[in-house]
């Protein structure tokens, strides 16, 4: 399922069920990494960091901190279901995934206290005696038109009740006088009764509400057994991947075709919640009105093959990508397609729009989903109205006019400042021109 990549980042093991908004994978630097941060909630980028972590431990509270780094050993990772022993707490790891929410089951080795820390890295979390919940928004510093008010919200309950909980200050300290706290690495600590050998933990994720995170929690998981969870959520994949039959090839020619094709359910993500989603490229919670809404595309890495493959085997699900790229048009008031929309909006990267390609695709292959004088309008929009400076939100300018009008778009002498707004320095500014 994962490995390490030779270019850009490595293909990370994701688990999580197909298009669905919750996601996690153990984060490590790469697959060779021999320490985890914790264990993730959700991953709200397919190839970023977590939004909370949880933390188990044991024994010492003076080793406990907002994110504890933990070695592991005996990892077994499956698309529905990851489980792993974590050598320096002493803890056996056992984890499923539904579509917005999810469960661990924790077994503690020793007898002495069983702790567990959750962590919101730029949030707020608090317990009201039943359950954690609280929010995080989502780091975009990289992306200056992202949407920087995104918050994702938790809702989290344990099966087994904490004698106490507190707030993590730093390292080793812990006010139990306090149930709430907030600002960067936001940390609560369950202590939970001596000797008790397991922890089962269930929680739901939204972007939405609190609330709605525990609305997602009851309609998905009503167990604290991650068995009766992971064996739904292998059926789940097994109807997904059985829609492509393999009737000839090697075990290792079946295990790379069924590998790709699980890729090809990494994103995007469906965001609806109770026919309800909330929508970063107006800050907005809209009505689906019966039609799922998803994002995280990275329409630049999926028009190629993806996002054709999906009109083959699953053309419902296709049509309703393409009406939700229509409605972010709409929603970012530009009435331009986005070029690259992610959870926290169209960060505009890569140059050109690919989205065109994968809309003009689907019409000729006869989906008929969407409203094609609207998709024609924004593709248009897109190419015509928005620079194709990658980076940017900037309408087009004198630049872009040079370009139709030359076929290239000039370099700079060698030295000379950008002189205009419009060029992005810093990251990723070598792709631009």
């Amino acid at each position: 399922m994962g490995n390490i990549s030779h270019l850009l980042v490595p293909t990370y093991p994701t688990v999580h069920l197909p298009n669905s908004m919750l996601r996690v994978y153990p984060e490590r630097a790469d697959y060779t990494g021999d320490r985890l941060a914790g264990l993730p909630l959700i991953v709200t980028s397919h190839r970023g960091s977590s939004a909370f972590n949880l933390s188990p431990s044991q024994g010492e509270e003076s080793l406990l901190e907002p994110v504890i780094p933990l070695s592991y050993d005996q990892e077994k990772i499956k698309p529905y279901r990851y489980q792993v022993y974590l050598d320096d707490a002493g803890v056996e790891v056992d984890y499923s995934p539904s579509h917005q929410s999810g469960i661990y089951n924790l077994l503690f080795e020793d007898s002495s206290t069983p702790y567990l820390v959750v962590n919101s890295r730029n949030g707020e979390l608090k317990y009201d005696g039943k359950a954690i919940s609280g929010y995080q928004v989502i780091d975009v510093t990289d992306y200056k038109y992202a949407n920087k008010n995104t918050r994702v919200y938790l809702y989290a309950e344990t099966e087994t009740a904490p004698v106490k909980t507190g707030v993590v200050r730093s390292k080793g300290s812990v006010d139990y006088t306090q149930q709430e706290v907030a600002g960067k690495n936001a940390a609560l600590v369950m202590a939970f009764p001596a000797n008790t050998p397991a922890i089962a933990v269930r929680y739901g994720i939204s972007f939405i509400s609190e609330e709605q995170a525990r609305k997602n929690l009851q309609r998905e998981i009503t167990t604290f057994s991650v068995d009766q969870v992971a064996s739904v959520a292998r059926d789940v994949w097994n109807d997904e991947l059985g829609k492509i039959a393999v009737e000839d090839g090697s075990c290792d020619d079946k295990t790379v075709f069924y590998t790709s094709l699980y890729r090809c359910y990494e994103r995007p993500v469906c965001l609806s919640e109770d026919g309800r989603y909330f929508s970063a490229f107006d800050n907005q919670v809209h009505e689906d009105n019966g039609r799922p809404f998803y994002t995280d595309d990275w329409i630049w890495d999926t028009y190629r093959a993806t996002h054709p493959l999906r009109i083959l085997i699953d053309p419902e699900r296709e049509n309703d990508m393409i009406y939700s790229f229509l409605r972010m048009a709409q929603q970012m008031g530009t009435g331009w397609l986005p070029t690259f929309p992610e959870v926290t909006g169209d960060s505009r990267r890569m140059n050109s729009n690919h989205g065109v390609a994968t809309i003009a695709d689907a019409w000729v292959k006869g989906l008929r989903g969407f409203d094609l004088e609207y998709a024609y309008t924004a593709s248009r929009k897109a190419i015509e109205e928005k620079t194709l400076i990658p980076w940017s939100a900037e309408p087009a300018g004198w630049l872009d006019e040079f370009y139709k009008e030359h076929g290239y778009i000039p370099a700079l002498k060698p030295g000379k400042r950008r002189p205009y707004a419009m060029f992005r320095s810093g990251k990723n500014a070598s792709r631009l021109p």
